[in-house]
């Protein structure tokens, strides 16, 4: 077992540092898959959004130990920070775009609930009753990568506005909430900074007054505004992440359940495991050698 979780700067494969910036990508699913034998070994990409687009065969996505098929035609998005893998059938005929997380934030500043919908994994699929969305999604991504190919003045504005409808057009599928219901946007751009934050600091975490201070609120409002969006104090959302990174070390490192709670800054191990065993059922061990043995 590795001690160390795939973490690729870059895409995959690639362990060099690079200066992502407004880092744009398009290649066909095949480029990188055929290398690998079709198998994609689970990972993530810190700083890194993708967007996946089968439009022949099928596949599975690996997530949280399970796997989820794939079925052209369908998009799918990956957040970054997202642990994930594939398994393709060879046929599979597909394109991939990689986005700079700073590319993302920087589209929908305006657009908090955008912001906190891309924040999840999702399959999105087509039938006949959808397909001129398709159509329309499959005509931006054209001028997506005929834009990425070129060298055009304005090409970065250009690939802002492209975007922004190839996301706008998923919006017409329902998929996101109406932006004119529900809370307002200081709340969701709060809680979408104290994501941010969180994922920033990750595999360790922060206290809820540290992270309220650096949202300039205080940790009273920021609770207030989990409460609203998640039905969760801050806390509950600062555990939530705290407990998925621990699944993921647990399944994919050798390291103990202390170094694991260490590392995920719980200076009491005992604490951690009565935690992730009120969230899971689990405990730690009991988690690690449930999913060891299923596989």
């Amino acid at each position: 077992m590795k001690k160390n979780l795939l973490n690729y700067k870059g895409l995959y494969g690639d362990n060099n540092s690079h200066e992502l910036g407004n880092f744009v990508h398009h290649e066909l699913l095949a480029t990188r898959s055929k290398l690998y034998n079709w198998e994609i070994n689970e990972h993530l990409h810190t700083d890194l959004f993708q967007i996946f687009i089968i439009s022949a065969g099928e596949g599975l996505l690996i997530q949280d130990n399970n796997k989820i098929k794939l079925e052209a035609p369908c998009i799918l998005i990956i957040p970054t920070n997202t642990f994930h893998g594939f398994e393709f059938q060879s046929d599979v005929i597909g394109e991939v775009l990689t986005i700079s997380d700073h590319f993302i934030e920087t589209i929908f500043a305006n657009s908090p609930l955008i912001l906190l919908e891309l924040n999840k994994v999702k399959q999105y699929s087509f039938t006949k009753e959808n397909n001129d969305i398709l159509n329309d999604l499959l005509f931006l991504k054209n001028k997506i990568v005929n834009e990425i190919a070129e060298n055009k003045q304005y090409k970065q504005l250009c690939l802002q506005s492209l975007f922004q409808l190839f996301f706008i057009e998923l919006h017409n599928l329902n998929t996101f909430e109406n932006e004119n219901k529900g809370p307002n946007n200081r709340t969701l751009t709060y809680f979408h900074a104290f994501q941010k934050g969180i994922k920033k600091t990750l595999p360790k975490t922060k206290l809820v007054k540290e992270y309220a201070d650096d949202l300039r609120i205080t940790p009273v409002h920021l609770n207030r505004v989990c409460n609203a969006l998640v039905q969760k104090s801050a806390l509950q959302v600062i555990h939530d992440y705290s407990i998925t990174e621990a699944k993921k070390y647990l399944v994919y490192t050798s390291h103990s359940i202390s170094e694991i709670a260490y590392l995920l800054n719980f200076k009491d191990p005992a604490y951690f495991s009565r935690l992730f065993k009120k969230q899971t059922g689990f405990s730690p061990n009991q988690y690690r050698n449930t999913i060891i043995q299923k596989e």
